[in-house]
């Protein structure tokens, strides 16, 4: 069994997937078997020995390379994990950049190995000296020792499902085998000529038309032929040139689903982070789990509620569903404090609200959402943390009625999560103003009443919230000496937004609804309280949530 063995030596791994942009914050993990054969490629001429090694010895271990993609041992406890920075710009407004990596345990290794291959001598000592010759895989940040291993009886922990390995499912790109990228490249020389043929006001000669064909396959960046006859010349293009192309992914590779267990999967150990996002130990129980959303374009604030019922739905699919015999309805599996619902499966009513709040953020007034939040009062346990933790994107596939019931159409919608951390609410204060401390609170998104409105309308209501939620008593002031204004706009991004813009009512239709118009508040209160403040319909949906205002 033919092995390479990577050490990363900073910890740390840099490398966006195929496909996505590098702000989506998402990483390559395992990392993909065209980037590591590639680096290999690029260790051959930029520090190959072509006199020892001449060009058609590293077309052959490729191709043997090829043939069928690795598996891997990964290391456990392996973090996502991102930073941020702003970019300068010409124009000023520096632009926030996401870097993201997987953080890796001290002295941990990564094993990719071929299980059926065995090399001659001669190739092994080949990819021995190339291996040993890669100074960083990924991004350039990613430094690392590679060695080449003649047999490895390791375990194997993350394997290509078509292997029949089972687990966690993982996209990854790998190069097609010779035999397949020959094939390919058959295919696509043919159906150019078929199409330059047919557009041709007149017959063209042989010639002629293998002479179009093969400029229309040269970049125009380049002039790079971008369907060589070898698999290593085409692994070794510059993705420039593909981009330039037009094509979704080079014709040299393909995308193989791969299967990780629990135990290599991103983010199953607890989470080493920043001063103020702090992992808790295990007998401080977190309330919190925040998150980066990241996808082009991000949500708007606007669909706060929409972003927050399908992040709802993303935890509830992780605990999975169960028929109820009563009723006959699909029921979630997920705890009372996840799911909002008794034993009965009817929604809770406890004013405490020690069930989840699903919050998404928009922490730069920007106008988008860049951050969603998980807070549950009553606390998060382990259990519930490992399944917050596995939920890396949220899906939103627009559906039409039909006569045959509803129909997914055209305008998915996809985001990438990447999870920040466990922890308190003061964890996150510095970052998350909807997490702060202060006397003064400002309307995020729209306030509705949660009962009839009175003469005293919203301000009234406020303030009835904030007796029945028992907040005057935890914090020793009366509810009535609470200060309410209403506010006729707000300002994101510098445009104006009133409540009429925002999504105002949860996707089920059958809710009784007090209160269609809704108001944007300023909430002052006698003393300093705690963030998260939210009150009203639809509260636990990123509704009637506020900001601080006022630091304390």
């Amino acid at each position: 069994m033919f092995a390479l063995r990577i050490r990363f030596l900073a910890g740390r791994y840099h490398a966006t997937p195929w496909g996505r942009n590098v702000n989506e914050a998402d990483i390559a993990w395992p990392p993909e078997p065209w980037r590591v054969l590639r680096a290999l490629i690029a260790a051959y001429w930029r520090k190959g020995d072509p006199e020892r090694w001449p060009d058609e010895a590293l077309g052959r271990l490729i191709d043997r390379l090829a043939r069928t993609p690795p598996v891997f041992r990964l290391p456990k406890g392996a973090v996502h994990a991102h930073t941020r920075h702003y970019m300068p710009q010409a124009r000023g407004n520096p632009k926030l950049i996401f870097d993201a990596f997987v953080r890796l345990p001290t002295q941990e290794v990564v094993v990719a190995a071929w299980p059926d291959l065995t090399l001659e001598a001669g190739l092994f000592a080949l990819a021995a000296d190339l291996a040993a010759a890669i100074g960083y895989l990924g991004r350039a940040e990613s430094w690392t020792e590679c060695e080449a291993l003649a047999d490895w009886d390791g375990q194997v922990n993350c394997a290509p499902m078509e292997a029949g390995f089972s687990g966690d499912r993982v996209r990854v790109l790998a190069p097609l085998s010779p035999a397949a990228y020959a094939a390919e490249r058959d295919r696509l020389l043919e159906d150019e000529r078929r199409r330059i043929a047919s557009a041709a006001k007149k017959p063209l000669s042989e010639g002629r038309l293998e002479t179009r064909v093969t400029k229309a396959f040269q970049s125009r960046r380049s002039g790079a032929d971008t369907l060589p006859m070898r698999l290593v010349d085409a692994l070794a293009l510059d993705t420039a040139d593909y981009q330039d192309r037009g094509w979704p992914r080079p014709p040299a590779a393909r995308e193989v689903l791969y299967a990780r267990k629990m135990e290599a999967a991103i983010g199953t150990a607890p989470r080493v982070s920043s001063r103020r996002h702090r992992s808790h130990s295990s007998s401080e129980t977190p309330t919190v789990a925040r998150y980066l959303i990241a996808g082009r374009p991000r949500p708007r604030v606007e669909d706060t509620v929409r972003i927050a019922e399908l992040m709802r739905l993303a935890a509830l699919s992780q605990f999975g569903w169960r028929r109820d015999e009563a009723s006959g309805r699909r029921v979630p599996r997920a705890p009372w404090q996840v799911s909002g619902r008794g034993t009965d499966g009817k929604p809770l009513r406890d004013p405490s609200h020690h069930h989840a709040f699903w919050l998404p953020e928009d922490s730069d007034s920007d106008g988008l959402i860049d951050h969603l939040s998980v807070f549950v009062a009553g606390g998060i346990d382990r259990d519930v943390c490992a399944k917050l933790d596995r939920i890396t994107r949220l899906w939103l596939a627009p559906r039409q009625r039909t006569e045959d019931g509803e129909t997914e159409v055209a305008g998915a919608r996809e985001w990438r999560l990447a999870l920040e951390g466990f922890g308190k609410p003061a964890d996150f204060a510095g970052s998350a103003r909807i997490f702060g401390c202060s006397t003064r609170w400002r309307s995020a998104t729209p306030f509705l009443a949660a009962g009839h409105l009175k003469s005293s309308r919203h301000a009234g209501e406020l303030r009835r919230l904030v007796k029945r939620t028992g907040m005057d008593v935890r914090y020793g002031f009366d509810a009535t000496e609470v200060e309410v204004s209403e506010l006729h706009e707000l300002s994101f991004g510098g445009t104006a937004r009133r409540v009429l813009h925002f999504h105002r009512f949860r996707s089920r239709g059958h809710e009784a609804r007090y209160d269609t118009a809704g108001a944007f508040l300023d909430v002052l209160f006698p003393v300093p309280v705690n963030g998260p403040v939210a009150f009203g319909y639809g509260s636990h949906f990123g509704l009637g949530l506020f900001i601080q205002v006022d630091q304390v």
